[in-house]
């Protein structure tokens, strides 16, 4: 296994593992968006074929976890724990002290995941995320890098 950035030419693998994984996946004009803009989205392979992937976005000091997303098959793995990990390595030497995410309050396996490496809920975004016809939360977390 092995990260790399990802590449335009990646744009279809990578969508239809989001789109696999999530309820509300991230759209295709976001990860334009991204590759574009000054985020970074690294993807976490192993034969070529993409396991997972996550984004982040590092300004002054601070790096925010934009997206995290493991491919279904490959869940339950430890995988999206080594895309944390990679992200904060890649974070710290982009100069950012501390990281920060938000998550679905009904999201218990990230939550778990987050909590199990050192972070801490610091609010709720209200009604940020959505959920059908309603709104879900969204928990703040962040957690010191270094």
């Amino acid at each position: 296994m092995k990260f790399r950035e990802m590449l335009a030419s990646d744009m279809d693998q990578v969508l239809t593992i989001e789109r696999n994984a999530y309820s509300h996946p991230w759209t295709e004009g976001s990860f334009r968006d991204s590759l574009a803009g000054n985020d970074e989205i690294w993807l976490l392979e192993t034969e070529g074929a993409i396991l997972g992937h996550g984004v982040i976005s590092v300004a002054v000091g601070e790096a925010h976890l934009l997206n995290i997303c493991v491919s279904v098959d490959s869940q339950r793995q430890g995988l999206g724990r080594l895309i944390l990990h990679y992200l904060l390595t890649r974070s710290e030497g982009l100069g950012a002290d501390i990281m920060f995410l938000e998550v679905r309050e009904s999201n218990s396996s990230a939550l778990a995941l987050y909590h199990s490496e050192g972070y801490q809920q610091i609010g709720v975004r209200k009604n940020y995320y959505p959920l059908g016809r309603e709104r879900e939360h969204a928990v703040v977390m962040s957690r010191s890098i270094g």
